[in-house]
């Protein structure tokens, strides 16, 4: 029994070794056919791509008709700036004759003496208050109010005042106005 059993078993690794030897060469051809196909692949695709890529003359010709359009359109573009600049300027002119002109000088004029008598008002109503705070026993609360609601029209009025003499209209310089005088009184 033990020859049948060694029998047997080299029966079986010679099997294995046949099989072996006949996988060995199938695997070592696929692989080696393998590597054939994928340096083909990849040769012809490198060579595809660079033929396809290798006529600089259309790429430029398609950059200049790019670069042509771009072109036309900056002109374009610069054209109409230019006439939109030269209709500004003809409006600044315009405008400017009319800030010159002496109808828009008395206007400022009218403008600023109305600004300082609502000053001269505006200073008179808070002495006033201030007066009438002191005749009127526990009157501090609305006096505080009143005063400070007359500070701030008297601040925007003389804020106005000095737009109005900042606005160039063509006269000359003037000496600035004298500002009327506040009342230092404060409870």
């Amino acid at each position: 029994m033990s020859k049948l059993a060694e029998n047997k078993a080299q029966t079986e690794s010679s099997d294995n070794d046949k099989k072996t030897k006949r996988s060995l060469p199938i695997s070592l051809v696929l692989g080696f056919l393998l590597c054939f196909l994928l340096s083909v692949g990849a040769s012809s695709g490198i060579t595809y791509y660079l033929v396809t890529s290798s006529n600089p003359a259309e790429l430029i010709s398609g950059q200049q008709s790019e670069v042509d359009s771009q072109l036309v359109a900056m002109r374009q573009s610069i054209e109409q700036q230019n006439a939109t600049l030269s209709a500004i300027n003809a409006e600044n002119e315009t405008l400017k004759t009319y800030l010159r002109h002496s109808s828009a000088t008395a206007l400022k004029n009218i403008l600023i003496n109305q600004e300082e008598n609502i000053q001269a008002y505006l200073s008179v109503m808070r002495q006033a208050i201030g007066d009438l705070g002191e005749l009127v026993p526990r009157s501090s609360e609305w006096e505080t109010t009143y005063q400070y609601q007359m500070d701030l029209a008297l601040k925007a009025s003389m804020e106005r005042t000095t737009l109005l003499n900042l606005l160039k209209t063509g006269e000359p310089p003037q000496q600035p106005t004298p500002i009327p005088a506040q009342s230092t009184k404060s409870q």
